[in-house]
């Protein structure tokens, strides 16, 4: 079938029959959701060719659509013919049709999910039907429905980050941190910190409001150093020596929930006044009195700060773990990274292969032990996943901050210079290590 209009005459052509000249773009990039596009919706956007002097045509744009129409077997693509170029014609034509094209922004990614949501369509079958990953459009859509995250969206955010500034739209000290963090790199790392955060405070309001239905008094959560060293009135029944029944009548009974390193609410019974009350602090400090000074204080602050941020840290790092043991092909030094660990920390590579606290199965995947890749390459990346793996292990202690290895040490910075963005203190560690 033939069109013409005033420049340019518009021909189906068989694809496998156009002849593919040397074209600047080297590597046609035949990605897969874009294969999957043409197979189920065929070259919406006509290539443009010429034909030569035994009638074949060959491509001028449009190498990647008609080698994917190729793969897929479309049986005929619409073809512009143009005027036969020279050769210095064909390369310009070339660089400008690449170099003048601009794709979607994020900003109107999300518009268009939300479009073809308000026309009833799921975010399953969108995905589906645009090829985009189902939770991409479900990020689009959430982050249409904030004026926080449209504002950011169409300042540069991505869908993702714009996703995360909806889910916490309700909280602006929240949300500047997130912004915030953008400039630094660490946006993921704020996030998961931020959502450890809320979940605690949940687990914790929680408990609470439970325990005060029944009619138990709840203290105000304060300093621990107060339950355990004597400077304060309040002390846990374990420093008094003494049992929730032998505690039962006391005048000063009370509990206090708190939020543990793993964001779950703990709740521990409580003497007010264990002086008053006639209680003997068995862990009071000798020869101390009243409140920490101020650089106790600063010192308290920070071990907690840090232990919260190593914590959201882990989280982050755990992804990234997850997205590289995806990859088909291992980083260019690995296999040195791997000798080093089976040389110098066999113990650790132990705790991968021996899946301790299941780490390498949330990295690899529950049948990690049956699904060995039969390529080399991706081979590589599975036993050096494993390795990782087992430096994670040691990794998942919130105090590994506090007491790290060489070893430690050497693993953050691999993993750094794989392309793993850390968070402050991972890099303040780095920093002081390059600083002795």
């Amino acid at each position: 079938m033939t069109t013409t209009d005033t420049t340019r005459t518009l021909v189906h052509v068989d694809p496998a029959s156009i002849v593919l000249d040397t074209n600047v773009r080297t590597d046609a990039r035949l990605d897969k959701d874009f294969v999957a596009s043409i197979r189920d919706h065929g070259v919406m956007q006509p290539v443009v060719g010429y034909r030569d002097q035994d009638g074949a045509v060959h491509v001028l744009q449009g190498q990647r659509r008609t080698l994917a129409a190729v793969e897929t077997q479309r049986e005929i693509i619409p073809v512009y013919l143009a005027e036969t170029p020279d050769e210095a014609g064909r390369i310009i034509t070339q660089m400008v049709e690449n170099d003048q094209r601009t794709g979607f922004t994020d900003a109107e990614r999300a518009d268009g999910y939300e479009q073809l949501s308000l026309l009833g369509l799921t975010a399953a079958q969108i995905a589906k039907r645009t090829h985009s990953r189902k939770e991409s459009v479900q990020q689009g859509l959430a982050a249409r429905q904030s004026q926080t995250a449209r504002d950011h969206l169409a300042s540069g955010f991505t869908i993702e980050q714009a996703a995360v500034l909806a889910e916490f739209d309700d909280d602006e000290e929240a949300v500047e941190s997130l912004v915030a963090a953008t400039q630094r790199g660490t946006f993921d790392h704020t996030a998961s910190r931020l959502r450890q955060k809320r979940e605690a405070a949940r687990a914790v309001a929680a408990e609470t409001d439970r325990l005060t239905a029944e009619g138990t008094t709840v203290l105000d959560q304060a300093p621990w150093d107060y339950y355990y060293d004597g400077r304060g009135p309040a002390a846990p029944l374990r420093a008094l020596g003494i049992d929730e029944e032998q505690h039962a009548t006391c005048p000063g009974r009370a509990v206090i929930v708190v939020a543990t390193w793993a964001g779950e609410a703990q709740t521990e019974e409580v003497c007010t006044d264990w002086k008053a009350n006639g209680h003997e602090n068995r862990q009071a400090v000798a020869g101390t009195s009243g409140p920490l000074d101020e650089d106790e204080k600063a010192e308290r602050r920070r071990v907690i700060e840090n232990n919260k941020e190593w914590r959201a840290a882990t989280e982050v790092r755990r992804d990234w773990l997850c997205t590289l043991a995806q990859r088909k092909s291992a980083p260019k030094d690995a296999a040195v990274t791997l000798a080093r660990l089976l040389a110098q920390a066999p113990s650790r590579v132990q705790d991968g292969m021996n899946d301790r606290k299941g780490i390498t199965a949330e990295i690899l995947g529950e049948q990690w032990r049956t699904s060995a890749p039969a390529s080399s390459a991706r081979a590589s990346v599975y036993a050096l996943t494993i390795a990782l793996a087992g430096i994670e292990v040691i990794y998942a202690d919130v105090h590994t901050w506090r007491n790290m290895t060489d070893t430690d040490l050497d693993y953050l910075a691999v993993l750094v210079a794989w392309g793993y963005t850390p968070c402050d203190l991972e890099q303040g560690l780095l920093d002081a290590r390059a600083d002795q």
